[in-house]
């Protein structure tokens, strides 16, 4: 008999034990436990179950539906993450699923922690499940928003991915909401949730954030690009005021004398520290770090 690992199986019951139901044909024999059942299969029925493999690689099957599988992507929550291993995943059955360390990010303070949500659909290889995380230019084949967000108002929106000069967020409906760095907090971890109030509206679902409140500093996009580039750089820049134009404007794309002003605005809001021969942040945002 060949069984579709990850997929739903139309089981044949062969017999009841005291704890499980063992299902399959005369040449293979699928465990089936008792608390993995809905209702009392008879011997010589078919049922529809679900397969996967438990912790010793064996096959096993629940009636339960997982909430993915190789068709359908989901959040899913984490349930627990070792930096040998990836971060795992409850999908709905009894076995937990793999998202290896190798599709998560380099910094280990960027992993997902318990309670946080990811994305994700089911992959079969090789004597295990894992899971995959969707690219946040895919999530859109899977969720599609039926109601636009108001600008001006809060979400609930969940961190999927940092950008050169950003991090994107998503609504578990499928809304798309880009923070830029000077409009965040600090750091986030992949599939962290954070209240994001709504900026702009840029059609079709997508938009602009920010996390900061009205009170708290708001950058034009020059001073945002100049502390977008510290915050990639350890908080440190060789650039300052006396740097040569055409350095600035190969590096920020902006004149000199744009880059001066928002090095000052920078200044005034004491945000950054002028130095001879290197500008430094003072209030770091979200500094890289090893």
């Amino acid at each position: 008999m060949r069984l579709k690992m990850g997929d739903y199986n139309q089981l044949q019951v062969l017999r009841v034990t005291d704890f499980s139901y063992m299902l399959g044909d005369e040449e293979t024999e699928v465990f089936l436990h008792k608390r993995q059942v809905n209702g009392e299969p008879e011997i010589g029925s078919t049922v529809n179950v679900f397969l996967y493999y438990d912790n010793q690689k064996r096959v096993t099957a629940t009636m339960n539906h997982p909430i993915i599988d190789q068709q359908h992507a989901a959040f899913v929550e984490v349930v627990d993450a070792n930096f040998h291993l990836g971060a795992f995943l409850q999908i709905g059955i009894q076995k937990d699923l793999l998202l290896s360390r190798d599709d998560l990010p380099h910094m280990k303070k960027e992993w997902p922690q318990k309670g946080d949500l990811i994305f994700a659909t089911l992959k079969v290889s090789k004597n295990q499940l894992t899971a995959k995380m969707i690219s946040r230019f895919q999530i859109k084949e899977y969720l599609v928003p039926t109601e636009p967000l108001v600008v001006g108002e809060k979400y609930e929106a969940i961190n999927i991915y940092k950008t050169e000069e950003g991090n994107v967020f998503f609504t578990t409906e499928g809304h798309y909401i880009y923070v830029y760095f000077q409009h965040l907090r600090k750091t986030y971890r992949i599939g962290e949730k954070e209240t994001v109030k709504i900026t702009l509206d840029k059609g079709d679902f997508e938009y602009n954030g920010t996390i900061n409140e009205q009170k708290e500093l708001m950058l034009d996009d020059d001073a945002g690009r100049i502390m977008s580039y510290l915050q990639r750089h350890r908080g440190e820049m060789a650039y300052t005021d006396k740097s040569d134009a055409e350095e600035i404007t190969e590096v920020f794309h902006m004149s000199k004398g744009a880059f001066k002003r928002a090095l000052g605005t920078l200044y005034k809001q004491k945000m950054v520290l002028l130095e001879e021969d290197k500008t430094t942040i003072i209030k770091p945002l979200n500094i890289e770090e090893e």
